[in-house]
């Protein structure tokens, strides 16, 4: 018998209603026995019952939640307000069930790609490198991390994004996020809405930094640095600025007007929260990628000029601190000049984190002192530079050097193979794609970029909140993967029978 199409999605919806039903009852519920011990554990509960009837109902939709979450790091609100780690941390799982889906539903095959294999030898070598070294024990934390926010992450994203509609909703998702996010600390920036963290969405720091020339009473300007829901300034303007570039490319790839409006609006959203992290460093990055890296095929000199011109606007406008802010990176010039004490505390601490890194890693070569261990080494390390004397537990502040200092030239050698590997797929396809696919184009273009921004400020940082290195990262390799044309096929392998007659 032949069931007509509308027949059968009625029968669909029919058998998904009693799932739904007893989905949501059980939902209310939850929430209501749960609110009596914690609220904030009843929210929890009943998100996660809401992801996973979701992803049960539509896989792919639900996943993209999950990006939002992931990225927004509500997950680790949510930690916070007294909801169990094992239970919010690990919430991106839930990607198993649409990968679940495609492999035994839909049959579709399994995809490891060159980097799962490079992610793979980099979980050897940690392994090897905790061994050697004199507290093996101390490595677990280290390692577990990168093995679930890492590897597994990795995995789980190449595997559930595998096409380019998938790919486009999901930065649009990752895009918003970061417009949520940079839109409430904007707001909250402009607004000195400095007692209110918005739940924790918006949080503020204790460190104050100097935002103008002092007066004639000898006081300076200081402004609070916010954080955001990530709870660190400088990550979270690493967050932040990384999606600058994409959402440049997802604009200028947008045919409908209110696509590439919207685009324009969440940069704006994303550029504002940043300046009021004041970082320096992602300030730095901002100004390389737009200056050097910037590619001039995928965007107009005056679509470029109308950026730049508007990020201006909105430093000066408001957030003119930012702008001093950024004018004191004339201090490093006096620690090359010889005079550290002109140097700023920060500038100091920085210098001296990575000159102390640096000699760790060259009395440790090959493997280097274990996985996370580079902290218990840096504060003796650092009593021989000079220049500030460091807390103990310090971290370097540069990711390539502590790397190099946590698991020698071999670990660094993998770690960046990966990176590697992945950008040389994004220029495949940027090649490939130049004059016969303009979205598919700025896409990687804003890939390479976000990738490149990220090294920048890794510059001035270390690998802590490293799920939003891999999560980049996965992202990247999809990108690569999914939007590379097919090779046109020989004439001469396409069998004769096949071929077009000649005229």
């Amino acid at each position: 018998m032949i069931t007509s199409p509308g027949l059968a999605e009625k029968s669909e919806r029919l058998n998904t209603l009693p799932l739904i039903t007893v989905a949501a009852l059980s939902s209310v519920v939850l929430a209501f026995l749960l609110a009596a011990v914690n609220p904030w554990l009843a929210l929890a509960g009943l998100v996660a019952l809401l992801i996973a009837l979701a992803i049960v109902t539509n896989p792919e939709q639900a996943a993209l939640v999950v990006f939002f979450i992931l990225y927004a790091n509500l997950s680790v609100l949510i930690i916070r307000r007294g909801v169990p780690s094992q239970i919010a941390g690990s919430f991106f799982l839930l990607l198993g069930v649409p990968l679940f889906h495609r492999l035994v539903v839909r049959r579709e095959r399994l995809i490891v790609t060159p980097v799962v294999l490079l992610m793979v030898a980099y979980l050897a070598v940690l392994l090897l490198s905790a061994a050697v070294s004199d507290r093996p024990q101390l490595t677990f934390s280290r390692i577990k991390d990168y093995l679930l926010e890492g590897l597994v992450l990795y995995f789980l994203v190449v595997n559930v994004v595998r096409d380019r509609i998938m790919l486009r909703r999901t930065l649009w998702v990752v895009v918003l996020a970061g417009a949520v996010m940079g839109g409430v600390t904007f707001y909250q920036g402009t607004a000195g809405a400095y007692d209110n963290d918005f739940g924790g969405f918006a949080q503020v720091t204790r460190s104050a930094v100097t935002v103008g020339e002092e007066d004639f009473l000898g006081n300076k300007p200081q402004l609070q640095r916010l954080a955001g829901p990530i709870g660190e300034k400088n990550r979270f303007a690493q967050v932040l600025v990384v999606l600058v570039p994409l959402t440049v490319a997802l604009g200028l790839s947008e045919r409908r007007r209110g696509g590439r409006w919207a685009a324009w609006a969440a940069l704006l959203l994303i550029l504002g929260g940043m300046l009021y992290t004041f970082s320096r460093g992602a300030g730095v990055a901002l100004g390389v990628m737009v200056l050097v890296i910037m590619p001039p095929p995928m965007i107009r000199p005056r679509i470029a000029a109308a950026i730049g011109t508007a990020i201006v606007v909105l430093a000066l406008t408001f957030a003119p601190g930012y702008v001093y802010r950024l004018s004191t990176l004339g201090n490093i010039t006096a620690l090359l000049g010889g005079d550290p004490s002109q140097a700023d505390t920060s500038v100091q601490g920085r210098a001296t984190e990575n000159l102390a890194t640096l000699r760790i890693f060259l009395d440790h070569p090959v493997l280097g002192v274990g996985p996370g261990q580079t902290p218990r080494f840096i504060r003796d390390y650092g009593r021989s530079v000079g220049f500030r004397l460091l807390d103990p537990n310090r971290r370097a502040h540069n990711l390539y050097l502590e790397e190099l200092a946590d698991t020698g030239v071999v670990g660094f050698s993998v770690f960046f193979a990966m990176v590697g590997v992945t950008l040389a797929g994004l220029y495949k396809v940027r090649h490939r794609t130049q004059r016969d696919d303009r979205v598919a184009y700025l896409l990687a273009s804003g890939m390479i970029l976000s990738i490149l921004t990220y090294l920048v400020t890794a510059i001035f940082l270390h690998l802590s909140y490293e799920r939003y290195y891999w999560f980049l990262l996965a992202l990247a390799g999809v990108t690569a993967r999914v939007l590379l044309p097919a090779p046109a096929a020989d004439p001469e392998q396409v069998p004769s029978y096949v071929r077009t007659p000649s005229p």
